[in-house]
């Protein structure tokens, strides 16, 4: 198989995290199928972009540049999977999360042929997308919610700019003969085929989003089989690029990832069903949707201001309130979304009139 797609069939899944895997089921909950329109159309061309956007000639110097926080990037990216799947395993039994640390051991150590593992991982995915659906599984409801057209900058905000991030992109056009080819494949074919299957057992998650305390196993086996697969491969082939670029002992960083695994299981441990009295949440749904907050706000804040820390540290207190406020509550406070793009807006023009100031000074 060419590398080309090799890399392609790589970037479907490695971008696949439990983003993809979930957010549709809360978007369509929320909001309505024209901010699911939304979020396919900003995270594939999004996504796709990188290949035509980032060159080899290009990215040494961005790396250089942005090391630190790609690093932070891939660390935040595994806390978050490693998140979910405990959440999945809260619901579904705690064995669920050895069997996925011992996929990540298996993909890490797969490395060197990690462009096949993820042919077949797409081809497994799919084939759990077949069994799903011979099983007639519950369909979600498709609506329009009041108030949907706030949530599309911010859509667009994150997935325009939160890849260049990704350390597995990186990867793929080093590795890729056809950068623009992989890229293009890899989003415009293997990863919406991927999202298709999450748009369709979307109705199936409801009731994990809405914190309930259990799983229907027996139905949802493909589902669970096929988020535990994906994101071990995210979680093993993001540790593997941050153990490239800072090449120290593994051994503390495992240790404080145990830690972290360890709190989550005791959090989570005490029940599900937790709910945020003063914002109506399920309090899973409030620690997922944290996460989220990196992704649409800090990183692209921090790639469109960061060579100014005073912009960024400035745009980025100033604008997580209403942010915050209009994404974990929604409703009637949706228009702060709306506003925080505002505040963002306006950090980036005047960082560009000062900038041009002093050009022409």
């Amino acid at each position: 198989m060419p590398a080309s797609l090799q890399q392609a069939f790589y970037l479907a899944s490695s971008w696949l995290w439990c983003i993809g895997a979930f957010l549709p089921v809360l978007l369509l909950r929320d909001y309505g199928w024209i901010t699911l329109t939304a979020f396919t159309l900003a995270n594939v061309i999004g996504a796709a972009a990188f290949g035509w956007v980032m060159t080899r000639n290009r990215q040494p110097t961005f790396l250089a540049r942005h090391r630190r926080m790609l690093q932070v990037f891939s660390h935040v990216t595994i806390a978050f999977q490693l998140f979910f799947v405990v959440w999945l395993s809260a619901l579904v039994g705690w064995w669920l999360l050895p069997v996925m640390l011992m996929i990540v051991g298996l993909f890490y150590r797969a490395d060197s042929v990690i462009g096949w593992v993820a042919v077949g991982l797409f081809v497994l995915s799919m084939a759990f997308f077949g069994s799903y659906v011979i099983a007639e599984p519950p369909m979600a409801t498709i609506t329009a919610q009041p108030g949907w057209w706030h949530t599309l900058l911010p859509l667009v905000l994150g997935f325009a700019l939160s890849p260049y991030l990704d350390l597995t992109f990186h990867r793929a056009l080093e590795r890729s003969p056809n950068p623009r080819l992989s890229f293009t494949l890899g989003f415009g074919v293997f990863f919406l085929a991927l999202l298709v299957f999450v748009f369709v057992y979307s109705g199936g998650l409801q009731a994990m989003a809405a914190g309930e305390g259990s799983l229907d196993a027996s139905l949802l086996w493909p589902v669970i089989a096929f988020i535990v697969m994906q994101t071990a491969f995210t979680v093993a082939v993001h540790f593997k690029e941050a153990q490239r670029q800072q090449p120290k002992p593994w051994r503390s960083r495992l240790v404080l990832y145990g830690a972290y695994l360890a709190g989550l299981c005791v959090l989570l441990g005490l029940g599900t069903a937790a709910r945020v009295p003063w914002l109506d949440l399920p309090m899973t749904e409030l620690l997922y949707k944290s996460f989220l907050l990196f992704y649409g706000l800090v990183f692209p804040l921090y790639l469109l201001l960061g060579k100014r820390p005073a912009y960024f540290w400035g745009a980025l207190l100033v604008a997580v309130v209403p942010y915050s406020l209009g994404f974990l509550v929604g409703g009637d406070a949706l228009v702060a979304l709306s506003v925080s793009m505002v505040v963002v807006g306006g950090f980036v023009l005047v960082r560009f009139v000062r900038r041009s100031e002093r050009i022409s000074g």
